[in-house]
């Protein structure tokens, strides 16, 4: 029994969202045969419509494990092999002005893997040919890293996306309505254009000023579709899928979407993080391994530009769940982590560890850590006013998609390397760290589970770098 009454579940999700000025905000939770539902506040901070259990809201880049289960389908039927170079089903593609490498494979496109610069957004037009033409230029970015290494890659899953249209001879979209929300019997929104047919949350973000104002970018460029720009349904439909991986593979409706194998193998841990990230130590397939989550938890975030959204799947306690809110801010996640642990609690043999905590006691020599680093999203300043470390942090998205104001954090150090940063704004938390694959002067930043390099003094890991990129 889940313990948690639907009007006990609205109280702490009205709580938590009005706590951290979250506008509007759906839940769902299923424990065994049991769902319950809640929902807070606005779709439109102008128009002021209510949220109700069935509004949409973008699930972001929570689509990846979408894209990832439509990826092991192919595996399953022996189209695509995990472990194959990439080169084999896309011989064309091109990064940094050359052939892939061989040495990256399916596998590490899954998982975060590959090497390859992440954060790429550009808008390659709203026909079927969009993700086409969105690997073909790839072409401009470079290797961040070696294969091997973790750092979250949009660019990845928009090239598995092109894998998944060569194998179905479909555009991604239509592949995915037909193989995986039509058999689930799920309703959701892939076309912007369609949006008036449902009752639809808008995105916000917060100004400079901290006031709440109606998002600059409505929808992502339909180019990262398979990555998470486009993809809109309700808390319950979320958990919908979600129900069809804790039933490892088979849908409530009796629809066999990928064997029993295949969605354990996507909740398995494959590569480590490379800094412990807000509870995250491993990924799988598709899937973030929480290891705060006692017993373990797999699951994922979404974030667009003004909305974000939060899952989460304990497959031991047959419990999963799922809240969306319409605000880009670090306070959806703290909303978020009020509620889970809340529901958390209610469920038998289940808790949710507290983030590290700051270690007064921890010298740390912060001259090797100022800097600047980039990654092609944002830049991240570290300085060291008053004798502690700050961050600041300046987004920038490719072909003026959104301009974002800057973000302000306090850098407290929990060891040597990890530091719980906090930020000025709402007080919000999250780990970062600095990591040095060559063991001398850290190369990288590793923040938002992405690596973001040293500039200009991240050099001493390009030659590994360029040496992929000569691999052919």
């Amino acid at each position: 029994m889940l313990g948690l009454t639907d009007e006990e579940l609205r109280e702490q999700v009205a709580w938590s969202a009005a706590l951290y000025r979250v506008p509007g905000m759906s839940v769902a939770v299923i424990h065994g045969d049991e769902i319950e539902r809640a929902s807070y506040g606005v779709l439109n901070v102008e128009t002021k419509v209510d949220v109700t259990d069935d509004s949409l809201f973008q699930i972001g880049s929570i689509t990846k494990v979408f894209t990832g289960t439509l990826a092991m389908q192919f595996v399953e039927s022996g189209a695509l092999e995990l472990d194959a170079p990439v080169r084999r089903y896309l011989p064309d593609l091109r990064i940094a002005g050359r052939p892939l490498a061989d040495a990256i494979t399916v596998r590490m496109l899954l998982t975060h893997s590959s090497g390859i610069v992440g954060d790429f957004f550009i808008d390659t037009g709203r026909n079927d040919d969009a993700t086409r033409l969105y690997v073909e230029r790839c072409d401009e970015l470079e290797y961040l890293t070696e294969p091997g290494v973790f750092s979250y890659c949009n660019s990845g899953y928009g090239i598995l996306g092109r894998i998944i249209e060569v194998l179905s001879g479909k555009a991604f979209v239509k592949h995915l309505r037909d193989r995986l929300l039509g058999p689930l019997e799920i309703t959701a929104l892939t076309d912007p254009e369609d949006s008036m047919l449902y009752r639809i949350a808008a995105g916000h973000i917060l100004d400079e000023t901290g006031a709440l104002r109606l998002t600059p970018t409505p929808f992502l460029p339909r180019a990262t579709e398979a990555a998470g720009s486009r993809l809109t349904m309700s808390a319950s439909s979320l958990l919908t899928f979600a129900r069809m991986h804790l039933g490892d593979g088979l849908g409530a409706n009796g629809s066999r979407i990928i064997s029993a194998e295949s969605a354990r193998a996507m909740r398995t841990p494959v590569v480590p993080l490379p800094v412990e990230h807000d509870g995250i130590g491993n990924y799988g397939l598709s899937w973030a391994i929480y290891d705060s989550f006692v017993p373990q938890a797999v699951g994922h975030n979404g974030g667009t530009i003004g909305q974000s959204a939060f899952l989460r799947l304990c497959p031991e306690r047959g419990f999963a769940i799922a809240a969306l809110a319409n605000v880009s801010s670090a306070g959806a996640g703290s909303a978020f982590d009020d509620i889970v642990r809340a529901v958390a609690a209610k469920v038998g043999g289940m808790a949710v560890r507290d983030r590290p905590h700051p270690n007064a006691h921890v010298e740390v020599d912060a001259a090797p850590l100022v800097g600047r680093y980039d990654t092609l999203m944002s830049t991240l300043e570290i300085t060291r006013p008053n004798g502690n470390l700050a961050l600041t942090v300046t987004s920038h998205y490719q072909g003026e998609i959104a301009a974002l104001p800057p973000r302000h954090f306090v850098l407290e150090p929990i060891d040597a390397t990890r530091f719980l940063a906090h930020d000025v704004s709402d007080g919000s938390t999250s780990v970062a760290g600095f990591v040095a694959f060559d063991g001398a002067t850290p190369g990288f930043f590793f923040w938002g589970g992405r690596l973001a390099k040293r500039a200009p003094g991240a050099a001493s890991f390009h030659a590994g770098a360029q040496d992929v990129a000569d691999v052919e």
